[in-house]
């Protein structure tokens, strides 16, 4: 395994070029698992690239890369379902987010003086969700027909062409504890809804009912890559970790930790989104946020134990009704919609400080 995040590819990168072939299921898999690598590295030269070092830049990219499917501006994208992948909204808000921790100041210093690990692991869980959940999404944008006939044949243990370049990847030693990114039930049960909430989507014509009739759906859909995530993945790869337990009692009980409130907007701080000490909103967005039903931020519940899954769960579940009740409506949609415009530009994000050395398992 190369001690460096230099990887190389054997794709076409002419622009605008593309040859017709055909494909057995590990290669259909191969593809897309490289097309999520690729939305994480920078491009060197010819077909090198090195993925991008920077934690916050690279949570930045994520979100991007989530909102963009979201938004149907992804490989496969279609503007008449823009909606249907439901729970990419919420996840880009979500991994901008952890790019906000990534940057608190609290973090920075942590870093510094000897309390890395903590950090590596989130940067880790953020990675490695990633590369199990942008594949789903983008085969299914590819093709519904070729995703239902191979979803039981994804195995990163099985690949050929790509499997150098995410072996390189740091902390890819984490994929057999997450069974080789092989489907679930979770990705089952959340991708056997598709078809239905795109029927729907298609027949309507006006958005607010396509939201409407969809809703159970969309929320149920939500909910179950909620679970994949939280369980199948980042319990596994994070919270199952001494030093992040550590980490989650450190911000419970000091003062300066950095703040895990949801904000959903594209904004890092609570206080862009937040009334002042008058009841006012102030900056670019308080003319529509006070036109919204209810605020845009949710911070832990209280008594959350975030490295406790079902506590955990009840908090992100609450999240999620927020984000639903806000998708629901006629005014708070078109904010949320406008949020996850601004972090789709977010794609070439790039590291604006130097990397520490024990960042990304040594590798630089």
């Amino acid at each position: 395994m190369s001690n460096s995040l230099d990887w190389n590819s054997k794709t076409n990168i002419s622009e605008h070029s593309c040859k017709d072939a055909h494909c057995d299921c590990l290669t259909f898999w191969e593809i897309y698992q490289q097309e999520a690598i690729k939305r994480l590295s920078n491009l060197q030269k010819a077909n090198n690239y090195k993925l991008e070092p920077g934690y916050e830049a690279r949570a930045r990219r994520i979100a991007s890369v989530y909102a963009k499917i979201f938004l149907e501006m992804e490989l496969g994208g279609n503007d008449n379902l823009l909606g249907r992948y439901y729970w990419m909204g919420l996840g880009a808000f979500a991994s901008k987010t952890v790019a906000t921790i990534f940057k608190h100041w609290g973090s920075m210093l942590g870093y510094n003086v000897g309390v890395q690990e903590a950090i590596n692991l989130f940067a880790r869980g953020n990675l490695w969700l990633f590369m199990d959940i942008a594949p789903w999404h983008l085969a299914w944008s590819a093709s519904s027909k070729s995703f239902i006939s191979c979803k039981d044949q994804r195995d990163t243990s099985k690949y050929k062409f790509v499997k150098p370049a995410l072996m390189n990847l740091p902390w890819s030693s984490c994929l057999p504890s997450v069974k080789n990114l092989k489907v679930t039930s979770e990705i089952n049960q959340a991708f056997a809804l598709l078809p239905t909430i795109e029927q729907i989507f298609a027949k309507e014509r006006i958005e607010q009912n396509k939201y409407k009739k969809a809703s159970k759906h969309l929320f149920n859909h939500l909910m179950f890559i909620a679970v994949q995530e939280q369980h199948n993945i980042l319990q596994v790869v994070v919270w199952e970790n001494t030093s992040v337990k550590f980490g989650a009692w450190m911000q419970r009980w000091f003062i300066g930790m950095p703040d895990a409130t949801l904000v959903l907007s594209s904004d890092y701080s609570v206080d862009a989104v937040k009334k002042n000490w008058f009841g006012n909103y102030n900056g670019s967005k308080a003319d529509q946020l006070v036109e919204l039903k209810e605020d845009v931020y949710l911070a832990p519940l209280d008594g959350t134990i975030a490295e406790n899954y079902d506590s955990r769960m009840k908090w992100i579940g609450s999240a999620a009704k927020k984000y639903h009740r806000l998708m629901l409506d006629e005014k708070g949609r078109p904010f949320l919609q406008q949020e996850l415009k601004t972090i789709s530009t977010w794609g070439k994000s790039k590291a604006d400080f130097k990397i520490h050395s024990s960042s990304n398992e040594g590798k630089v």
